[in-house]
């Protein structure tokens, strides 16, 4: 029998979130019990992934909200951006009639990010419906997203951590969350690191999206503290985002300005985390940073921030990669210095968290998914 799947997501961006999905949507699609739509507020525009869905013609897209002046996209000047958001909510809403319809027609819908699209599956009946929670409860909580949970038959969480205190959070609740770890292809992250690095010499390197919750600004001020002692090495930032420029300007600032480049997003990040000292994480908070794991599945120590939830499991306590306190600059500076003098034993540290992979290996986790959907 074939299932009919949708997988929401409002739009699809270059970031953690979108990569996992059509790594995961690309394994679904091998099996032919799956007849798999991707359903996202806006039509797809980033090349990349209008690329990869020209690549899977057999994976269908469909698009609720198809105007591209009231996309997902806001203004930065403040008045037109409320102007904006009013004009669009109220054009969302003549149209939630036909989505909600359109979304009946499933057999199972998977909200995909923090649901994005409680609004027209609280009124869905006959229909599993599966949200996925990709943050931290600081943002759960923040933005109330708990009214949401009477809607779905299961929730979603990526790390034991964030699954037990929810269900101690919301007991009423607790038979619907369920910890599901993001799956990961060693085998294909390996193939694609050979390509060339542009990069020379000895450098630290974060792919992270350049947005205010990654903590770039802690990154770099780091950075600059340890460069003052090692000046040969670099920073390299791989990743995108509408606050670029603003993090490019600040470490224009900076005494170590000219060792640190920005090279933007890449199709392919896996050359430059492979030639890397280390990989740097330095988020306020996750849900289960995939970049951890894809350096783990490289052989590349990661040195990530203790926030919450996702890098103290991947990193298993400190014992399979370097830990700091969210935002202290002081501290993440001493780790690198221990790092790049051999102050700890590196070798040990990727030699445990090589071993400990199988936890997100792909076979298993999409077997648990298609048992979900199902």
């Amino acid at each position: 029998m074939t299932r009919r799947v949708a997988f929401c997501l409002r739009d699809m961006w270059l970031g953690g979130v979108e990569s996992v999905l059509v790594r995961t949507l690309s394994e679904l699609a091998r099996d032919k019990n799956f007849d798999i739509t991707v359903v996202t507020y806006v039509d797809v525009a980033e090349p990349q992934w209008v690329d990869w869905f020209e690549h899977h013609p057999n994976i269908k897209r469909a698009v609720l909200y198809p105007s591209k002046y009231f996309g997902t996209r806001m203004p930065r000047f403040f008045l037109w951006r409320v102007i904006k958001h009013m004009c669009r909510d109220v054009y969302r809403f003549c149209l939630r009639g036909r989505a909600v319809r359109y979304l009946s027609k499933f057999d199972t819908v998977v909200d995909y990010h923090d649901f994005g699209f409680a609004r027209e599956l609280k009124s869905i009946k006959n229909v599993k419906k599966i949200a996925w929670f990709h943050s931290s409860i600081s943002v759960f909580q923040k933005r109330n997203f708990s009214r949401n949970l009477c809607i779905y038959d299961k929730v979603i969480v990526l790390t034991d951590d964030c699954a037990t205190e929810l269900k101690s959070l919301y007991p009423q609740y607790a038979d619907k969350f369920m910890r599901l770890y993001n799956p990961i292809d060693a085998d294909n992250i390996k193939s694609k690191s050979t390509e060339k690095c542009p990069v020379r010499g000895k450098y630290f390197c974060s792919v992270a999206r350049m947005s205010y919750d990654k903590d770039i600004w802690t990154l770099l001020n780091a950075f600059d503290l340890f460069w003052k002692k090692h000046k040969s090495v670099k920073l390299v930032l791989v990743g995108g985002g509408d606050k670029q420029s603003v993090f490019e300007k600040y470490a224009e600032k900076l005494a170590s300005h000219k060792n640190i480049l920005f090279v933007g997003a890449q199709k392919n990040p896996y050359p430059y985390v492979v030639g890397a000292i280390a990989h740097i994480l330095s988020s306020y908070g996750e849900g289960l940073p995939t970049v951890l794991i894809e350096a783990q599945a490289l052989g590349v120590l990661n040195i990530a921030s203790n926030c919450k939830y996702g890098p103290r499991e991947i990193l298993m306590d400190g014992a399979a990669g370097v830990l700091f306190a969210p935002g202290d600059v002081k501290n993440l500076a001493n780790k690198m210095t221990d790092v790049y003098e051999n102050n700890i034993d590196v070798c040990e540290m990727i030699k445990l968290s090589t071993r400990e992979l199988k936890r997100f290996a792909n076979d298993a986790v999409i077997k648990q998914i298609k048992h979900l959907i199902f």
